[in-house]
């Protein structure tokens, strides 16, 4: 019978480790989570600073660009006419083909 004790014993301890190995899988798991979000959290920042700084840079190019054109108006025009054409051009010679 003793070895009926010491099998129910075993069993146990088994059960406990077990018990203990599913804690431990279970915390590292919300560590693992936890970690990943705080680094999607640090680029998402990182990503929307990037998107705001990319909208100031835009800004300010259309900004110049609004500003030389209303300084030089007539160069302005013809420098657009003239990339019409050649857009024009390119568009017919690739439809030739």
């Amino acid at each position: 019978m003793g070895s009926t004790d010491d099998l129910r014993k075993e069993l146990d301890k088994l059960k406990a480790d077990v018990a203990n190995l599913r804690n431990l899988g279970s915390e590292q798991l919300h560590a693992m989570r936890d970690s990943a979000e705080d680094e999607m959290q640090r680029r998402r920042q990182i990503l929307q600073r990037g998107i705001k700084a990319g909208q100031n840079r835009g800004r300010r190019a259309r900004a110049e660009m609004e500003d030389e054109m209303s300084a030089h108006p007539y160069v302005s025009f013809v420098a657009a006419a003239g990339v019409g054409f050649l857009l024009a051009k390119l568009l017919d010679i690739a439809t030739k083909r």
